[in-house]
């Protein structure tokens, strides 16, 4: 697996989202998250993103790398209004994590931005945290992201990347290159509706010389491709899912007529 930097980390390309699938809270539920974090420390898909705006998300993380915490790299989220608040969030998350430090703790869609930034960089100071992120899963809020991002007080942004969205190369991601931010893409596949939502079956033939067997991995490879992205966070609940996902790490730089196929073979199908 291919490795860039997020901030002053190391991290594998291919992470592990858990908005939805991890909110779960049956043995048997669980014991299936255990066995997709079995598959993320054999194949290094070790980059582990979470919020408590995803339910039972972090205490499901926290359960099943009980024992071997320093195997993962986690990030998290503070959600909501207001200074206290956002204190008590936060030493929740670490709780349920099990953890007393947390390598990248994130502004979720902005919310309350000004309160939380002074708490997360009262954190960082104290060596709780690493890494202090923004993220949006709106593209209306690049101009204030951008403005964030320019007075340098934030290591990392999260926003959606995919072959059909792709309005943060206008922008984001010149600015992020320029600055040395590091850059997690969320929904690389479109919440699934990239792989799951074809009428047709692509036709890999043309990316066979890099190994890529799946659209999915084609469509991971992708946004990857793009030097700028430093890890993307594609969710499942397969634990036969992460092997895949984690051949996508491997691939490289696309030449261009690669990404440009990919883009194209994707709308074609659709």
């Amino acid at each position: 697996m291919e490795h860039r930097k997020l901030g002053h980390l190391d991290v594998p390309v291919i992470g592990l989202g858990t908005a939805r699938t991890f909110d779960v809270k049956a043995p048997a539920e669980i014991a299936l998250r255990q066995q997709v974090m079995d598959e993320c420390v054999h194949h290094r898909t070790t980059f582990i993103d979470s919020s408590p705006m995803y339910g039972r998300s972090e205490r499901v993380i926290g359960l099943t790398t009980d024992g071997r915490r320093d195997k993962f790299q986690f990030a998290t989220k503070v959600w909501c209004s207001g200074k206290t608040q956002g204190e008590a969030q936060i030493a929740e998350s670490f709780r349920l994590f099990k953890t007393d430090y947390v390598e990248l703790i994130q502004i979720h869609n902005l919310v309350d931005w000004k309160s939380h930034l002074a708490t997360l960089e009262r954190l960082r100071n104290q060596g709780k945290i690493g890494l202090i992120g923004i993220t949006h899963y709106q593209t209306s809020a690049y101009p204030s992201m951008l403005e964030i991002m320019r007075d340098g007080r934030i290591d990392t942004i999260q926003i959606p990347y995919h072959v059909l969205e792709r309005t943060c190369e206008e922008g984001v991601l010149p600015l992020a290159a320029d600055l040395g931010i590091g850059v997690i893409v969320m929904e690389p596949l479109d919440k699934g509706r990239l792989v799951k939502g074809l009428r047709k079956a692509p036709d890999l033939a043309p990316l066979a010389a890099y190994e890529i067997q799946t659209w999915g991995q084609a469509l991971l490879a992708w946004v990857v491709s793009d030097l700028r992205v430093s890890v993307a966070i594609p969710a499942t609940t397969r634990p036969g899912r992460i092997a895949e996902n984690a051949r996508a790490g491997n691939v490289g730089k696309l030449p261009q007529e690669l990404r440009d196929y990919i883009r194209d073979e994707t709308e074609r199908c659709l």
